[in-house]
């Protein structure tokens, strides 16, 4: 039977309940000074609040290097009795300084497995999906990088792939890189952030390859409104 692995260990996905299926608990970016999440109290405030509106399940997007607070997310699960899932995985260069990206060359992928299998640091919380980002409208090289990478743990451990699309743009190239070129099985897939750009062509087309389309999050003020979404 499949399952969801959770800071709190696996559990079959109708045990869910109602899911936030992409938010940050906790995210830190040098790319975004002043924008950080880095408060205990204010995250089980946040997860107290959901789940007193009926929700079951938080899936944090934020990997590797960005602030994930890894061992705060059990007592906080525990407390809220909300499942809280985990990521491993890479955003954008843009989120990290050279010496990070250096040392992550040519053991990436490993870096992936280990945190999916062993845990994340010495917290020992195993991540739950591997994350991901694409460019705007474009794959560069390190998208290729973090991308391939992810396929192989993906393969090594069945592990899904949640992916950043920058402003809701290339999913059709991501799905051609994910499951045409590294044999990714399309349902393994999440693609997030597509009501940023809501070209239904692309969303059916996407749809139609099984994997999974998230539309997560409110309309900022330059993206299509909340009412045109569905």
């Amino acid at each position: 039977m499949s399952a969801v692995r959770t800071v709190l260990g696996d559990v079959p996905p109708g045990d869910l309940g109602v899911c936030d299926a992409h938010d940050h608990l906790f995210f830190g970016s040098p790319r975004l000074p002043g924008q950080e999440l880095s408060s205990v109290a204010a995250a089980r405030a946040e997860l107290a609040a959901f789940r007193e509106q009926g929700g079951g399940a938080v899936v944090q997007w934020t990997p590797y290097g960005l602030g994930r607070r890894a061992a705060d997310l059990p007592p906080l699960s525990r407390e809220c009795g909300v499942h809280v899932v985990a990521a491993t995985g890479l955003h954008q260069d843009v989120h990290y300084d050279e010496a990070t990206l250096a040392g992550l060359r040519g053991r990436l992928a490993d870096v992936f497995v280990a945190e999916l299998t062993d845990g994340i640091g010495p917290s020992g919380v195993r991540a739950g999906l591997v994350k991901v980002a694409g460019g705007f409208h474009a794959l560069d090289a390190h998208a290729r990088w973090t991308m391939t990478a992810a396929a192989e743990a993906h393969h090594a451990t069945g592990a899904p792939i949640a992916v950043h699309l920058e402003l809701g743009t290339g999913a059709l190239d991501v799905l051609d890189l994910l499951c045409g070129e590294l044999g990714v099985p399309p349902h393994r897939v999440v693609l997030g952030h597509l009501n940023r750009s809501p070209d239904f062509v692309v969303h059916r087309q996407a749809a139609e390859s099984g994997c999974y389309l998230a539309f997560d999050g409110p309309s900022r003020a330059n993206h299509a409104t909340d009412w045109r979404m569905p």
